[in-house]
Formats: C-alpha cells, sequence, structure tokens
C-alpha cells in the first residue's frame, strides 16, 4: 500500500501533464487571459468584474471561462509547470498594474 501511495506522489509530481486533450487552450493564450482579467477586476477595485467585460476579454482570447478552467484542471497536478506559469502571470501583472500607475500619473499631470 506505502509503495502505491509513494507511486501517485510521485507521478502527481512528475512535471508531466497526461492525457492534455486537444482542445485545451494554450499557454499563452491562458496567460494573456488571465492576466487582462486580473487586471480588469483590479482596476474596478473589486474581485469580481462586470460580466460585458469579462465576456469582451474572453471573447478577446477566443475562450470562455470554461476553457481557462480546463487548462487548470489539466495541469493543475503538475507542478513545476504551474510554478512556473504563475510566476510569469506575477510577472506580467506587475508589469501591468506599474503601467497603469504610470499612465494615471500622467493624465493627472496633464489636467493641472
Amino acid at each position: 500500500m506505502v509503495v502505491v501511495i509513494a507511486l501517485a506522489v510521485c507521478w502527481s509530481c512528475s512535471g508531466e501533464a497526461t492525457d492534455v486533450p486537444e482542445d485545451t487552450v494554450e499557454r499563452d493564450v491562458f496567460m494573456g487571459a488571465y492576466v487582462d482579467l486580473r487586471v480588469a477586476a483590479l482596476s474596478s477595485e473589486t474581485t469580481e468584474i462586470e460580466g460585458d467585460a469579462r465576456d469582451s476579454i474572453l471573447a478577446a482570447y477566443g475562450v470562455t471561462g470554461e476553457e481557462l478552467t480546463q487548462f487548470i484542471d489539466t495541469y493543475g497536478e503538475n507542478v513545476e509547470f504551474m510554478r512556473d506559469l504563475w510566476t510569469e502571470i506575477e510577472g506580467q501583472l506587475s508589469e501591468r498594474l506599474e503601467q497603469n500607475a504610470r499612465n494615471e500619473e500622467n493624465e493627472a499631470l496633464e489636467e493641472d
């Protein structure tokens, strides 16, 4: 029994995604959509964005909310892949938020 559990743990942490459905969205599409959705939510000072704004962002990437969830379900057990993904997403979010802050500063200066 211990061997079976050990093998299951090793398999889940092996970094290999198995049985990836062909219709799973690409990594870059997931990242772009996720970053845009988070920036929109943070810009509205809530954790959620309006349905129309959400739908517009998803449509721009050609994905649905369900497809984003499927991406997480597909790769969620691939620890290395997900670590790298969230690290990159965090960097992109930081860059976008910093750029938005600079843009707001510039707009405020132009109004004065």
